[in-house]
């Protein structure tokens, strides 16, 4: 299914890549996590409803979050679902990614997670929804750390991190993108 919004073309098919979190340094500890580049191909979305009737998105071609291309990352809320009993948690990241210093967010997946646990962003579209998922983006092994592609503030009214673990999925709240 494809759609004209805002002059752009939507595809709704996601084929993306899952990223890997590197603990961060000492020094680097104040800027986020740091991410190194692709590890793995996301899977492809059937175009479907995903989890919480989400519609999928095309974000091939959004920024990764990684140490050259963010500036000034920080937390911007962090999800621990109760029945994940806090073994994970889901954290929706903010920086500063672009050439203009505009802000990008991501979502990223930590903690005790293993195959079968996911991530993905949700946005919503300027001028009314539904909303729409960047992902999921699977984990791979035991303990490893993945991330959404970034999406541009100016391209989404609303953002929201959201996760899978154990079978068990949660997003976490609606987060205006310009709201501090």
């Amino acid at each position: 299914m494809t759609r004209a919004w805002r002059g752009r073309t939507i595809t709704a098919v996601v084929a993306a890549t899952a990223l890997l979190a590197v603990p961060a340094s000492s020094s680097a500890a104040s800027r986020g996590p740091v991410f190194t580049g692709p590890t793995s191909s996301g899977p492809v979305s059937s175009g479907a409803a995903g989890p919480g009737g989400d519609r999928p998105i095309d974000c091939r071609g959004w920024l990764r979050p990684d140490p050259g291309s963010v500036k000034n990352a920080k937390p911007v809320y962090s999800l621990t679902s109760e029945k994940w009993g806090g073994e994970v948690g889901v954290t929706l990241w903010r920086g500063d990614a672009g050439a203009r210093g505009e802000w990008h967010y991501w979502a990223a997946l930590t903690g005790r997670t293993r195959p079968g646990d996911a991530v993905w962003l949700s946005v919503w579209p300027p001028g009314g929804g539904p909303w729409h998922r960047c992902g999921p983006f699977p984990v791979g092994r035991d303990g490893q750390a993945v991330t959404s592609p970034m999406a541009v503030w100016r391209d989404f009214t609303l953002v929201k991190a959201c996760g899978r673990h154990d079978d068990v999925s949660a997003c976490g709240r609606d987060k205006g993108a310009m709201v501090e």
